[in-house]
């Protein structure tokens, strides 16, 4: 018998390896590609099992505020009784859903000439944005914010007690005046030596006692076209005993003509022009 020639023989070997690594490589791919999606998935899910968590947290404590949150109750009631209000007394008016977008929107319904008094300054932003439009449109009349700098003179409403809002240094507020000390002690002298009308009053004073001061002192100079934004008139705890007490107790004993303008949907704000 004739044996095969070694070459033969080597050729089968290799073409055999060849054969068996193409296979391995065909295999492999996709195990890895497998393994790859794998651990992936796995990574997704233990991503998912933490917003479950997450969740089950945030819902464990909104139902703790439901049942045992006091202050938590005082808000819902707060802003259901200011969605009454709004419904009733706001319906069809523009709203905003951030306090600076309500303040701007009322610096443009401006159209007397006049003051531009901000009561309440703290750091300075509003009363910034108040002077840059009065700038800009080159109203007539000085801008000034009144204030102590020192916070609160008195407490106001849950969490809010004497000296919030105190800032360490007066702002720099460029185009604007800055009067420091008690409405009580220094709008008296103000007025003295300023005549003309308010064009724009933002009262930010928080309190009744610090709003009803102003609208009394002011009556005689808010006329007709006067622009009034109230920083805190509803949406919060007590909120019918504060700014919007004084205002309502002014119109009232002033007999005032109004008309409401603007809201902030989720906030404090309200808009005001006197009519008469």
């Amino acid at each position: 018998m004739t044996s095969r020639p070694r070459w033969s023989e080597r050729l089968k070997v290799s073409a055999r390896n060849k054969l068996i690594n193409a296979v391995q490589d065909a295999v492999a791919e996709p195990l890895a590609e497998s393994d790859r999606r794998h651990r992936e998935l796995i990574k997704r899910l233990d991503e998912q099992g933490a917003v479950l968590a997450d969740l089950r947290a945030s819902v464990d404590t909104l139902e703790f505020r439901m049942r045992h949150d006091m202050p938590f109750a005082s808000d819902l009631e707060a802003v259901a009784s200011s969605a009454d209000f709004a419904e009733t007394t706001l319906d069809n008016l523009p709203t905003f859903t951030h306090p600076h977008e309500t303040l701007r929107f009322a610096l443009d319904q401006v159209s007397i000439d006049g003051m531009a008094l901000e009561f309440g300054v703290a750091t300075g932003t509003t009363l910034t944005i108040i002077a840059e439009k009065w700038k800009e449109e080159s109203n007539v009349g000085v801008v000034v914010g009144f204030d102590t700098f020192d916070g609160l003179p008195e407490p106001w409403r849950t969490g809010y007690p004497v000296g919030e809002f105190a800032v360490a240094e007066k702002p720099d507020v460029p185009g604007a005046f800055l009067v420091e000390g008690l409405f009580q002690q220094t709008l008296a002298t103000f007025l003295s030596k300023n005549r003309g009308p308010v064009a724009f009053l933002h009262l930010d004073a928080d309190l009744y006692s610090s709003t009803d001061f102003v609208l009394r002192r002011l009556e005689s100079r808010l006329k007709p076209g006067t622009i009034i934004v109230f920083d805190e008139f509803f949406n919060f705890p007590g909120w019918e005993q504060h700014e919007y007490r004084a205002w309502v107790e002014f119109v009232k004993r002033a007999g005032v003509k109004f008309d409401y303008l603007a809201y902030t949907s989720n906030s404090e704000q309200v808009v005001v022009r006197i009519t008469g």
